[in-house]
């Protein structure tokens, strides 16, 4: 996943010159407004995300009252009594976790920690566990985002997605500045090396390469890993490497917009099938899922899964949100907020080879589609009608 992420079927965000009170206005890969609205400053969170919080005061910790012109909940936010959350339910169902992304810049909000504890039984590092945040230097490791991700994990008894070993984006220039196989070969084998290494035994599944299939089918074009390569062999690089590193960990290739049929869909199935016909160990695929309020895709999300399966490996999804088209929401668009999330877990409810389902963020006071309210928590960290959309996708 990344900010600038294509989503198909999402009208596009206008974005203003000033960016609203508890709007995102900076951070590593943000290309967004950076002033926030008067009575409002920009307020770094961590390197990947600052937020325009309110300049009389600080950003408080507990529920506020809302200025969303719609309602979404009457629910309080915070923690459900345990064993009660969407994790607890989705595992009495036969699948094996509820996730969100994070990192450590949100831990230092209870009510998102909360939430993370009671509802979820997965954690992928939203940043930290990239490669311009692991190795900015060549050889030059930084542990601490990762750690601090790895060790919440461990100390709350969640498992962790890895994410991501390789991907086009967020890459360190020196890297982009390889333009010879064999040096991008050992760069790749290294780096993959000292990542999966280093958690060797604590997580789940790694997205070993993120994004490599083009919009329109076939290798993307901005890539510095097919410039160099020339075809889908640096594939094959990273997940024999993968496994070397952490031969337990599930070993996934991670995409979006191959949650709706067409030509990118079709690219994707055909590589991991070829990956597993040159016997590279890949065990599982992952969909993003990034989608909009009334999508016509969800529809025929369940054919999607299935066509997933086909490659024969677990499929899970792993960034999923649901954004309204514009930066304002109606009591309309919520209730179909709540149908679309039910449609979309469902699916996967059905289909035996999807696994889990990671939401990407917790709460929409922080989100990388600011504004677009893609989650189940409000920014008042109240449960909104998705969170049941949701839990009814379980019980289906």
């Amino acid at each position: 996943m990344k900010s600038s992420a294509v989503l198909l079927g999402l009208t596009p965000l206008l974005v203003s010159a000033q960016q609203s009170l508890w709007g995102q206005c900076g951070g590593i890969g943000y290309t967004g407004p950076t002033n926030c609205v008067a009575g409002a400053a920009c307020t770094t969170q961590n390197a990947y995300y600052a937020q325009c919080v309110s300049a009389s005061g600080p950003q408080p910790t507990t529920a506020r009252t809302t200025t969303t012109a719609v309602r979404t909940t009457t629910t309080a936010g915070g923690q459900p009594p345990a064993g009660t959350g969407l994790d607890a339910l989705i595992k009495s169902k036969g699948k094996k976790y509820v996730g969100f992304a994070t990192d450590q810049g949100y831990f230092s909000s209870s009510d998102t920690v909360n939430i993370l504890k009671a509802e979820g039984g997965s954690v992928t590092a939203e940043n930290s566990m990239k490669w311009d945040a692991t190795e900015p230097s060549r050889g030059g490791f930084n542990w601490n985002g990762a750690d601090a991700l790895a060790n919440f994990a461990t100390q709350n008894g969640k498992q962790i997605r890895g994410h991501t070993l390789l991907w086009h984006a967020q890459l360190p220039q020196w890297v982009k500045n390889i333009n010879d196989k064999a040096t991008l070969t050992t760069v790749i084998q290294n780096h993959a090396a000292a990542v999966a290494g280093r958690y060797k035994g604590k997580v789940y599944a790694w997205d070993v390469a993120n994004e490599v299939v083009g919009d329109g089918g076939g290798m993307r074009s901005d890539s510095i890993f097919t410039t160099v390569f020339r075809d889908w062999t640096f594939l094959d690089v990273a997940f024999r490497a993968a496994k070397a590193a952490d031969p337990g960990a599930k070993l996934c290739l991670n995409d979006y917009n191959i949650d709706f049929s067409g030509a990118k869909l079709n690219t994707f199935v055909q590589v991991v099938k070829d990956l597993k016909s040159r016997g590279v160990p890949i065990d599982c695929v992952g969909t993003q899922t990034h989608t909009g309020i009334g999508s016509n895709n969800i529809a025929n999300f369940g054919n999607v899964l299935n066509t997933l399966a086909s490659t024969g490996t677990e499929v899970q999804i792993t960034e999923l949100d649901i954004a309204a088209p514009s930066t304002s929401i109606t009591s309309a668009q919520l209730t179909q907020q709540r149908a679309d999330y039910k449609s979309v877990v469902s699916a996967c409810m059905r289909t035996s080879a999807c696994t889990g389902i990671t939401l990407w963020g917790v709460s929409d006071r922080a989100t990388w589609i600011t504004g677009r309210r893609p989650l189940l928590w409000d920014e008042n960290f109240a449960k909104k009608p998705a969170y049941q959309g949701f839990v009814d996708g379980i019980n289906s």
